[in-house]
């Protein structure tokens, strides 16, 4: 599945300063009826990526995290947003299209062309989990990456991965790292409520919490 959402092209570079948690809400505009740019803010999370995950399909067009349980999928089909966003999208690479052609002919306008490709291919959707962290089946882009591969295939390859040896040991010490992380939780809770109590010092309450979670 993932070698038919590799950009050959760009496979080996270049690459790209990325801040995939970049959207609205970190734009900083003159006001409220002047929306010139005049700055932006919390950038912690810039790093380096492959040429075609920074030219991808946005996720904000979504205005809220694509695994967001409101943007689920239901029993009844893909959530309500889903017309928005491909509306949203669809008038993003237009403008896109529209401003790489001021650009002088010495300039790259390869942007809108990737992008394109990453939703011909359906490696948006594969873009978006891997930006994502956790998610669950029916979020919105693994359900819409689930139908772009198609069902039977998706199924062959999960099957495959389950038998696998690694994949049942990955599983198995995640668990066991899950329970040991909510014990601690609950240790840390109990100094907590000892601190709010009085009955710690706060000096007494970090060194408890310095060897419950070293």
């Amino acid at each position: 599945m993932i070698p038919d959402m590799v950009n050959e092209s760009y496979n080996q570079g270049p690459f790209k300063l990325i801040c995939d948690d970049f959207g609205p809400a970190n734009v900083i505009v003159k006001g409220e009826h002047d929306l010139t740019v005049v700055g932006v803010v919390d950038l912690e999370w810039v790093y380096a990526e492959p040429a075609q995950l920074f030219a991808s399909a946005s996720w904000w067009l979504l205005l809220d995290r694509p695994i967001n349980e409101d943007r689920d999928f239901e029993i009844g089909g893909p959530p309500k947003v889903t017309s928005r966003y491909f509306r949203h999208l669809e008038m993003f690479k237009r403008i896109l299209g529209e401003e790489e052609e001021k650009m002088p002919e010495q300039h790259s306008k390869k942007i809108s062309k990737l992008m394109t490709w990453s939703e011909d291919s359906g490696a948006m959707w594969l873009h978006m989990l891997l930006s994502s962290g956790f998610f669950d089946w029916f979020t919105f882009p693994c359900m819409q990456l689930r139908q772009r591969v198609g069902v039977g295939k998706w199924s062959e390859q999960l099957e495959k991965i389950n038998s696998q040896k690694e994949a049942k040991e990955f599983v198995a010490r995640k668990l066991r790292e899950v329970e040991e992380y909510d014990e601690k939780v609950g240790k840390v809770e109990q100094k907590k409520a000892l601190l709010a109590s009085d009955a710690l010092t706060r000096e007494e309450f970090i060194a408890a919490v310095r060897a419950i979670i070293s």
